[in-house]
């Protein structure tokens, strides 16, 4: 909306005079006082809105929202607000600093009500998955813009309605970016390409708002560039994911998750059960015990002599001895029963989470749906041509956990395509196929899922990401030399390192990229993986634990800590002895770099395609266990797949093996005595070259 620069004048005034009114109001918290504040803030925001300045209006909506919260600073931020907005007026400049998509430095996620939230969250990643596949289409342009301003257009109702501020701010500013996207073709591809270029947007706003406000905060402003209608990318028609409709079940799935949460907490009691039966156990023991001592006891004081022990103390530490071995006994089964109770309970356990956990499976197909979906919208803006490939779409799933790795997935992919994949030029000159390849597959490998997102592209220069790891400071000289492969992938994770010299935007670079996908994965218990060939293609693999809930484990000491690996990968256990003894890596080390001296026993570990070894103190027992899911204050600080509560309410750290083994793979090649050496950090951050 343009300016009209009478209205403005008169904006000025209606501000000044209302500042003074809250000004003198300063200080008092009566109910009166609170309703003509707020009265004052819904009448700037209407005065804001008619003289043209939308950003204003919404700065004094929010206030007046905080106002009806009861928030004691909103006079404050109030008379601030209109202070600044009117020393900006009389300059000539807009009311409210920045612009769309620049967050206004008040705007910040506020909690949702969680009589609302379930059905929020619903709706939202349902317009979502709607808007992917609008995005997907190939069909008429038009049409498909029509839709996707009609889906943002109810996200931002609905985030108005639950009171998700930062959802409905943005959804806003899209709204009016996209405005008459049917009016033509030309008109509808560039609505396509700007939603496709901020739809990782609005899954970070709905996923975490915090660090996708952050990353709109670092962001800065382009210049709109010419947009030219792209080629339209071709499908492998046989092998395409299409949508479908999950099974209806009989109870709603609110159901399924109470159930599910109520199983947890039986699990829980069996492990207070299991830690009383061990106790129970050891007392049965220490009883015997002393049963024993006493008899020996009396076999040296003998029988009764005038001159020897009184014949009545003899009988009192009989009857004493007899009491030792009825409580004993008693203990004994007391501890039987308690072993019988826990084996039940775990059986009936494990069958009703089976049951329960079969309730809620989903294909696949329909998450792959919407990963193609925006990897094609993404080559669309790129003006790239990509065959999607997709395996094992009839994998089935939790339908809960399909929910919490699609955005990471989603991810992946647009990465895929932004940066790996080359133009039709430039692949032809390399003598590629025009059209790349973009693979999606789905597969179960014993407990867990995996999901693979590859592309036949440009791949990564691990030489270049070796050297831009040693002069950012985030690795010593030392183990960038001896990290293979796969270890300095792993350095692509971190916040803020990348292989993209230009400019980083919304698909790569900051904010929501690898760093966050590995961080949504690592709170379902699970791990992305890197592999690539220069020249020859990227591949990232997402593997999350399937079910969460009981699992045997193997206990090991090291460094004083216990901790558990899985049994399924822990696959040997042997002495540690013989020439190659003092190179494997201590798994103290492995979590914490510092010397350690040689292990006492080695643990093999096997990733199926993968294997190494790692030295620990002691080998102490298998066992089954109930796993739980981190504390976000734990999430990245070590190769951890997620907690175990003891009987006693002491907490172990489970292992997760696949951020284990490239660790213990790194220090197996470190020269001894230089594990722990410090990385110098330069005066400012590397630029690396161009790659996937």
């Amino acid at each position: 909306m343009s300016r009209d620069p009478e209205l403005t004048k008169l904006l000025v005034q209606e501000l000044e005079r209302h500042r003074r009114a809250l000004e003198e109001g300063s200080g008092k918290s009566d109910a009166a006082s609170l309703d003509g504040m707020r009265r004052a803030l819904h009448a700037l925001k209407g005065s804001a809105g008619l003289a043209g300045e939308p950003e204003l209006a919404a700065a004094m909506a929010r206030l007046e929202r905080r106002v009806r919260d009861g928030a004691p600073d909103a006079r404050d931020e109030a008379i601030e607000t209109i202070t600044t907005a009117v020393r900006r007026l009389v300059a000539g400049e807009p009311a409210i600093a920045g612009g769309w998509p620049e967050p206004p430095s008040d705007l910040s996620p506020r909690p949702i009500d969680p009589l609302l939230r379930s059905q929020y969250v619903s709706e939202i990643s349902d317009r979502l998955a709607h808007i992917d596949e609008a995005l997907g289409w190939t069909r008429d342009e038009p049409e498909a813009a029509g839709d996707v301003y009609r889906h943002v257009h109810t996200m931002k109702g609905a985030a108005s309605a639950a009171g998700d501020e930062p959802m409905a701010w943005f959804c806003h500013g899209l709204e009016e970016r996209i405005r008459g996207g049917g009016a033509s073709r030309e008109r509808a591809v560039q609505v396509l390409q700007e939603v496709a270029r901020y739809r990782a947007v609005l899954g970070g706003l709905l996923e975490d708002p915090e660090a996708a406000l952050a990353t709109l905060r670092g962001l800065l402003p382009r210049a709109r560039t010419s947009l030219r209608p792209p080629r339209p990318p071709t499908w492998a028609d046989e092998e395409r994911g299409t949508e479908t409709t999950d099974a209806t079940i009989r109870v709603s799935a609110q159901s399924v998750d109470r159930l599910l949460d109520h199983v947890g907490g039986i699990a829980a009691s069996r492990e207070r059960v299991s830690a009383r039966f061990e106790r129970a156990t050891s007392q049965a023991r220490e009883l015997r015990k002393l049963r024993t001592e006493l008899a020996e006891a009396l076999r040296l004081i003998g029988p009764p002599r005038p001159w020897g022990a009184p014949a009545a103390a003899i009988r009192r530490v009989e009857r004493a001895a007899q009491v030792l071995a009825g409580f004993g006994d008693e203990l004994d089964r007391v501890a039987e029963q308690m072993r019988d109770t826990d084996t039940a309970l775990r059986d009936d356990t494990s069958a009703v989470k089976r049951l329960l956990s079969a309730m809620r499976q989903t294909p696949v197909r329909g998450m792959f749906g919407r990963i193609s979906g925006a990897a094609l919208a993404e080559a669309r803006r790129k003006g790239c041509e990509v065959v999607i490939r997709i395996t094992g779409a009839d994998e089935m799933i939790d339908r809960r956990l399909a929910e919490q790795i699609v955005e990471p997935c989603l991810q992946l992919a647009r990465n895929a395509v932004a940066h790996g994949i080359e133009s039709p030029e430039e692949r032809e000159a390399l003598g590629k196929s025009r059209a790349a390849t973009l693979s999606i597959g789905a597969s179960r490998r014993g407990g867990r899922l995996v999901v693979t997102v590859a592309d036949d592209g440009a791949g990564v220069d691990v030489v270049k990401v070796r050297s831009g790891a040693v002069e950012a400071g985030v690795v010593t000289d030392v183990l960038a030399d001896a990290a293979d492969d796969q270890t300095l992938l792993e350095l692509l994770f971190l916040p803020g390192f990348s292989t993209r010299a230009q400019s980083p935007d919304l698909l790569a670079g900051r904010g929501i990229g690898l760093d966050i996908a590995l961080a949504a994965v690592q709170k379902l218990g699970g791990t992305i993986r890197l592999s690539s060939k220069r020249g020859e293609g990227f591949e990232a693999r997402v593997e999350v634990p399937i079910e969460t809930g009981l699992g045997k484990v193997l206990w090991v000491k090291a460094g004083g800590l216990e901790h558990a690996i899985p049994v399924a990968n822990a696959v040997r256990v042997s002495v540690n002895e013989g020439p190659e003894a003092d190179r494997i890596p201590h798994l103290a080390a492995c979590l914490e770099p510092r010397s350690m001296p040689r292990a006492a026993y080695a643990v093999e570990i096997d990733l199926g395609d993968d294997r190494i070894t790692v030295g620990v103190d002691e080998v102490l027992r298998t066992e089954e266990v109930l796993v739980r899911a981190l504390s976000p204050l734990l999430w990245g600080l070590g190769p951890f797949a997620g907690a175990v509560v003891r009987g006693d309410g002491s907490i172990r750290l489970a292992l997760d093996p696949h951020a284990l083994v490239p660790r213990a793979r790194a220090l197996a090649r470190v020269p001894e005595g230089r594990i722990s050496e410090v990385p110098s950090r330069p005066s400012r951050p590397p630029s690396l070259p161009p790659a996937s």
